[in-house]
């Protein structure tokens, strides 16, 4: 009677299942890929999070890599943000208007940082030749629009926005007491004023005052290069491959926050 019954179900070595038997066999085998992917991701970022300690980087330097703080591809770029205290800055991924390459991943950390922080050439909105790749021509050019150019009242109220929350970060101030823009009076500081009043008296319905900040950053960081490309590589867990200087408003640990 048992050897009856198997043989209605049996039809060779390999189909020992009945149509029913096998539908849930097929659930059963994709709930447990999905589980063992699930597991493998789990440890990946479990691993990711950790592995930054051997080169020095801190729990907190590696949740920001993980959360997309790699390179300044695209219209993106890594810089000192005023926080809520108003003294100091924290590092975060800011829009800009201009874009570089993408980090290449050469295996040399510097010159990668260099890429992706520092501009060259002239951007298609710059007047009169403006061009990163001769910062102090820039400055000079920059500069002199911060008296030349009248603004609106409603741009003026922009303008004064822009001044009061743009920080100078490596020419003067303390790692508790970062200068704000309108109170610097270095040549840098005047350059960015005028590129702010340009930018707002030509293009001021086509850039928001977070991508003139960013683009603002990106010619400081030509200005200031050595302090731009440290912030960049401690910000990606890298702060090892040169170190990281004390500047204006790097904080009570000098690394904006981002220690153990």
């Amino acid at each position: 009677m048992i050897s009856h019954n198997l043989s209605r179900t049996k039809t060779s070595g390999l189909n020992w299942f009945t149509p029913a038997d096998r539908q849930t066999n097929d659930r059963l085998a994709r709930v447990v890929v999905w589980l063992v992917t699930a597991t493998l991701a789990t440890n990946q970022f479990l691993i990711a999070s950790i592995s930054p300690k051997a080169v020095g980087a801190s729990p907190l330097a590696s949740l920001k890599s993980m959360l997309g703080m790699k390179t300044a591809a695209a219209m993106v770029i890594i810089g000192p943000k005023l926080n809520p205290d108003g003294k100091t800055t924290n590092l975060a991924e800011q829009p800009t208007i201009s874009s570089l390459p993408a980090n290449p991943n050469s295996g040399d950390d510097l010159a990668d940082a260099k890429i992706v922080m520092l501009g060259t050439g002239s951007p298609p909105y710059a007047p009169d030749g403006i061009s990163f790749s001769d910062p102090v021509t820039a400055q000079n050019k920059w500069g002199a629009y911060e008296q030349s150019i009248k603004l609106s009242a409603s741009l003026e109220a922009r303008y004064n926005n822009l001044i009061n929350n743009f920080t100078c970060n490596y020419c003067c101030g303390e790692p508790g007491n970062v200068t704000r823009n309108r109170n610097c009076g270095c040549a840098h500081a005047k350059a960015g004023r005028g590129f702010f009043k340009y930018m707002l008296q030509t293009f001021s319905d086509q850039y928001s005052d977070e991508q003139l900040m960013g683009e603002g950053f990106r010619w400081q960081a030509i200005w200031y290069p050595k302090g731009a490309v440290e912030d960049y590589l401690l910000a990606t867990g890298k702060v090892n491959v040169i170190g990281h200087a004390s500047h204006g408003g790097a904080g009570a640990d000098n690394m904006h926050g981002l220690t153990q």
